[in-house]
């Protein structure tokens, strides 16, 4: 059998794009594999901001609550198994291994139309599909790749609850450019006989795409309700949802309106028949936690690592910078790829900072730091800003001349919070 490093080689090679949009393919490597999804329930999150968090907030109530609980999530920060949990636990390397060796195998022996192939992420979501089944889980919470149409995550029946997080701008090459258009395509999650819980602050016309979808599919609408925020600081967000007080280990505002939709999906599910009591969903939100979602991993000076990475994203880091962290002081460690509006989010993170360490990250898709560095001093020039090339550089350089009140944010794509993520285990700072 391959080694971990070999697997994920093997997977990398199959690439990011695979043909024709469509579900022909990923339907049809399911029936070579004996279609392990039929024998699972799931909820099913798709949106463009916040469904990472929606689902792990949700799978972590549904396991407080007894159930034996799937997670699949995308992409990953620091281990590629990060993906593929059940109960909290990362699919261990070698199980990853012996599965992707299977589907490998099947996926040999299928016969695709010319110019088609299966997909790094039809890849993934088969071998979760297939570890989830053979662990025999309750439920699974199930996060869209990219859209919803031909998703590959989109391959499964009805599901018991369809989830839309927050509907923004991104990937608009893919997917439309409006966000009606976006919308449009998120919303084939939703099927007959199923319930969609809608984010509590969606704009009014992705409200109205996603109301006549259940209304073409014959299927349930609910509207999450709005909660209220008590406090938010660098250790969590407390927040008033439906009369019940709860407390968010995830910092930042938006976090309330992401458990809002997670609250609103397990009162679904409750209704459906599944036995979730207050307690579990108060448990199971203050114990879940998401990396690289402003997730401060040290103080003095403040360290924060925020994978944001189109507008709608930013925006939210930004409201957590000027709520949360001194006015002065604050150095970013900066990159992002090129195929993101990365003007309007360099824009936005620059006029809070001091310093900034431009960085180039580890991906085909990047924006070069030479490049950021220019756009940078154009649109700030008093900024103090340092090409640093490499993410780990960059940190040890901010971290050497950050005072014990200053802070530090790696931010502007998940690629670089790994990247940082990975430099601090390795303690390569």
């Amino acid at each position: 059998m391959d080694s971990y490093e070999q697997t994920l080689t093997r997977i990398h090679a199959h690439g990011r794009f695979s043909g024709t949009p469509c579900l022909d393919r990923m339907r049809a490597l399911m029936a070579m594999l004996g279609n392990p999804q039929k024998k699972l329930k799931f909820v099913h999150i798709a949106g463009t901001n916040g469904k990472g968090s929606t689902a792990v907030l949700t799978a972590s109530a549904l396991q407080q609550a007894g159930y034996k609980t799937g997670l699949f999530t995308s992409p990953f920060i620091m281990d590629f198994c990060e993906r593929i949990r059940v109960d909290g636990e990362m699919i261990p390397r070698g199980e990853l291994c012996h599965l992707a060796q299977f589907v490998l195998e099947k996926e040999q022996q299928l016969t695709l139309p010319e110019g088609e192939r299966i997909g790094e992420f039809e890849f993934t979501t088969a071998c979760a599909m297939l570890y989830f089944a053979q662990q025999q889980c309750d439920i699974v919470v199930l996060e869209v790749g990219l859209g919803g149409h031909f998703d590959a995550t989109n391959c499964i029946d009805a599901p018991e609850v369809a989830v839309m997080a927050h509907v923004a701008l991104d990937h608009m090459a893919v997917l439309g450019n409006t966000v009606e258009e976006i919308a449009a395509d998120k919303s084939h999650i939703v099927k007959s006989g199923c319930t969609l819980v809608n984010y509590p602050e969606q704009k009014d016309s992705v409200d109205a795409v996603l109301r006549q979808r259940c209304y073409e599919v014959t299927a349930q609408y609910v509207k999450a309700p709005t909660p209220d925020v008590l406090s938010c600081t660098l250790e969590g967000t407390d927040c008033v949802i439906d009369g019940k007080t709860f407390h968010l280990r995830l910092v930042g505002r938006h976090q309330a309106d992401n458990a809002a939709t997670a609250y609103a999906t397990l009162l679904v599910l409750r209704e459906k028949g599944w036995k979730i009591s207050d307690q579990a969903i108060a448990d199971g939100f203050s114990r879940a936690g998401i990396a690289g979602r402003q997730e401060v991993v040290q103080t003095d000076p403040l360290l924060m690592i925020d994978g944001a990475h189109n507008v709608d994203g930013v925006t939210a880091l930004c409201a957590t910078m000027d709520d949360l962290l001194p006015a002065g002081g604050i150095s970013l460690v900066l990159g992002m790829v090129a195929d993101k509006q990365y003007e309007a989010c360099v824009r936005m993170l620059v006029r809070r900072a001091d310093s900034v360490y431009a960085v180039q990250p580890d991906n085909p898709r990047a924006l070069s730091s030479r490049e950021l560095t220019t756009m940078i001093r154009a649109f700030s020039p008093y900024c103090n800003v340092i090409d640093c090339g490499d993410v780990p550089s960059a940190l040890k350089r901010a971290l050497r001349y950050a005072d014990e009140t200053d802070a530090i944010v790696v931010c502007g794509s998940l690629y670089v919070a790994g990247e940082a993520k990975n430099a601090l285990a390795a303690d390569r700072i």
